[in-house]
């Protein structure tokens, strides 16, 4: 038996067809997808629509006393999503990924009322610091004698610790009325919210990074770097010369290779961004231990970067000085 198969050619004009009908269900099918739908939303909130109000200081706010995305983020999730405690207590990071559509829902409609003004920006901002200052539950008698011994390990390293990369006593007494100041809530300069010009880290901002570096066990030259950081406006950089320049001419003598090794092994990024020091010839540099364009996290450094208004050339360098404007 012979068996004939027919071949039906469809003409230009109904190939053109099909396939605009079958873009079409595509497109209705994403759209379709509330959960989607709802990440893109909270994304452009947090990310384009605050930062702007705040950068324009706009009046539906009396002030806007934090002008980046992610402090936004902090602000909206710990009130809207931790509630009584730290959002990544709740969900995992990044929350984009891993909240709920209802929570999704809830930190879009907080998001919104911050936009248009019906709730204080400020009193959530107090409470998310709050929520994130409490202090740690105490250790009980079993456990003194491990936090004792962990101590005397510490002192023992700190001892054999190079002079080379210890800040001198009056650094030390800078670093320390520093963090004093950073402690204080009556400091903010409303003019500083739009970063247009080198100035102490925006208070409200900055303290809880600043807190968390002095607070911390790294050596103190680590978080004398560290706290450096936080200076650095976003828009801007520094480079590992500037800031050994810096250091050498008002505390100690360092190198620019010491500067890349603080922060090599950065516990706080990105919210201390050492994505924001680059090489001298203004190339990109190093970044989570991998040096130069094709280091393994070179692109995530490009990406920050180009997020915040730093703009590259096309034979790879930097547009624009180094910022060199600091203040420890």
């Amino acid at each position: 038996m012979i068996s004939w198969t027919f071949r039906v050619r469809l003409s230009p004009v109904d190939l053109k067809r099909e396939r605009s009908n079958s873009m079409q269900k595509r497109e209705v099918m994403k759209v379709d997808d509330p959960l989607d739908e709802r990440r893109t939303r909270w994304t452009y909130l947090y990310r384009q629509t605050l930062p702007m109000l705040a950068k324009a200081r706009d009046s539906v706010q009396d002030t806007w006393p934090v002008h980046l995305d992610h402090c936004f983020a902090r602000i909206i999730l710990d009130n809207a999503i931790g509630i009584n405690r730290p959002w990544p207590e709740v969900v995992n990071s990044p929350a984009v990924s891993n909240m709920t559509l209802a929570q999704l829902e809830t930190a879009i409609g907080l998001a919104e009322d911050i936009a248009t003004g019906a709730a204080s920006l400020i009193r959530l901002n107090e409470r998310s610091l709050h929520l994130r200052q409490k202090k740690r539950k105490a250790p009980d008698d079993h456990d003194r004698g491990d936090v004792r011994e962990k101590q005397k390990q510490k002192h023992q390293l700190d001892l054999i610790t190079s002079s080379y990369f210890l800040p001198s006593d009056s650094s030390l007494r800078k670093d320390t009325s520093t963090q004093a100041y950073a402690r204080s809530n009556d400091h903010t300069d409303a003019e500083d919210i739009d970063g247009s010009r080198p100035s102490p880290p925006d208070l409200n901002d900055m303290a809880f990074e600043l807190r968390k570096i002095a607070d911390s066990s790294i050596t103190p030259f680590r978080k004398q770097m560290l706290s450096l950081l936080c200076q650095i406006p976003p828009g801007r950089y520094s480079t590992y010369q500037a800031m050994s320049h810096h250091i050498t001419t008002t505390s100690h003598k360092t190198c620019a290779r010491a500067v890349g090794s603080a922060m090599r092994n950065n516990p706080f990024a990105p919210e201390v961004p050492c994505h924001r020091v680059l090489a001298a010839d203004g190339t990109l540099g190093g970044f989570g231990g991998h040096w130069g364009e094709d280091g393994k996290f070179a692109n995530k450094k490009h990406e920050l970067l180009h997020a915040e208004g730093v703009r590259f050339d096309s034979r790879g360098k930097v547009k624009g000085p180094p910022f060199r404007d600091f203040h420890l």
